[in-house]
């Protein structure tokens, strides 16, 4: 396969050489955060093909844009091999492998360290690298549920309810993309490689961590307030004139006087009726199209939101103003949306066409610069079904 020609990418990460041997979600999420900024990221797939691009996921164009591609058997000893030696000109390898397996295959720390004392090893897996579910298999779906977040979501008369996306995973590889670059910059101020241990346990704790800070010893533990938080007397989602829905939420003593008086509510004492206050929204909201409440509340300088979809969010005219949706071109799939990168800096990031990599396109082109590979050797590779 012909090496195919790519412009280096610019932002803050520039420079930044990332290996993603990753599968699934979390593991290649934390590599596209880096790429999305500017690192170069080399995505590994098995020949064939990524399980998500050979599937048509449409989660794909998340995983793959602005990566290289290469193909390498990880199941074969001699496909581990050339990935340890990948890792010896990398900065950053990105796995999700159990310990046994990192064991089994020889890519532990002790391992790779010995070969790159500075490299950033992340490791994503279910629970961690240890305790006693450390080799159990899991999601990010299952670290909602086991970090306690899933018990807080839903109706309080119904059951717990997860989310309707990945939320775990992306969560997940938010946490892992910030763990490199602690590492990198301790790295770049005198320190060496080291592992990062990420896994969806350890991240959504975080998320849940307002139910811990409440939960006393000897009392119920917090559970599911309907969309509601302790402190918030409105915060919810209200059905308007028109059939279109808004979110608001109020959490200041100005927030809840000025919004009684907007919709002519009064306040009986001193205590909050939640629920009186949601009836008496409602019936206000299903008064006015969504427009008009949007406009009455951003008047008294109240916090609202229209409740978008996948489809009016890429319509809203904020979104398109800052463009923060942009589009990723993917052979498998076409043309898709995905969000812009984020955080964005102060100076002009890289404006170029963001794409998906074409099944091991990038293989020649990488084994070449990184290993010295010849193209003839590359070849023998690919005919033994390594690559």
């Amino acid at each position: 396969m012909e090496a195919t020609a790519r412009a280096v990418r610019n932002g803050p990460l520039r420079g930044l050489r990332v290996i993603d041997a990753a599968s699934l979600y979390a593991g290649p999420f934390i590599s596209t955060l880096l790429a999305d900024h500017g690192a170069d990221v080399i995505k590994i797939e098995p020949p064939g093909g990524d399980p998500y691009r050979v599937e048509r996921r449409p989660l794909w164009p998340i995983l793959a844009r602005n990566k290289r591609s290469i193909t390498l058997d990880l199941r074969s000893d001699a496909g581990c091999d050339l990935l340890r030696k990948l890792a010896a000109r990398a900065d950053v390898l990105v796995v999700n492998l159990l310990p046994h397996q990192l064991e089994r295959r020889r890519l532990t720390w002790a391992d790779l360290s010995a070969i790159n004392p500075d490299l950033v090893l992340v490791c994503v897996t279910s629970y961690g690298l240890s305790g006693p579910s450390a080799e159990l298999p899991g999601s990010g779906t299952l670290g909602e549920a086991f970090a306690g977040l899933t018990h807080l979501t839903g109706d309080p008369n119904g059951k717990p309810m997860l989310s309707s996306v990945p939320l775990g995973d992306a969560v997940t590889g938010w946490v892992g993309a910030f763990g490199v670059l602690a590492a990198c910059y301790e790295r770049a101020h005198g320190g060496r490689g080291q592992v990062i241990d990420v896994n969806p346990v350890d991240s959504l704790l975080h998320i849940a961590a307002p139910a811990l800070a409440e939960f006393e010893p000897g009392q119920p533990p917090p559970g599911r307030l309907d969309g509601r938080l302790p402190g918030s007397p409105v915060r919810n989602t209200f059905r308007c004139l028109d059939g279109r829905w808004v979110a608001i939420s109020c959490s200041t003593p100005r927030h809840l006087n000025d919004l009684m008086e907007l919709i002519g509510h009064r306040l009986d004492g001193p205590g909050v009726d939640d629920g009186a206050l949601d009836s008496a929204m409602a019936r206000w909201t299903a008064c006015h199209p969504r427009g008009e409440v949007l406009e009455s509340l951003a008047a008294r300088r109240l916090p609202g939101a229209p409740v978008h979809d996948a489809e009016t969010v890429q319509a809203d005219p904020h979104v398109r103003a800052r463009q923060a949706i942009r589009s990723v071109a993917s052979t498998e799939l076409g043309d898709r949306m995905t969000p812009d990168a984020a955080p964005r800096f102060g100076h002009r990031q890289d404006d170029s066409a963001w794409r998906c990599p074409d099944v091991g396109e990038d293989t020649h082109e990488v084994l070449a610069e990184l290993l010295g590979l010849s193209p003839a050797e590359v070849d023998r590779l690919e005919s033994s079904g390594v690559i």
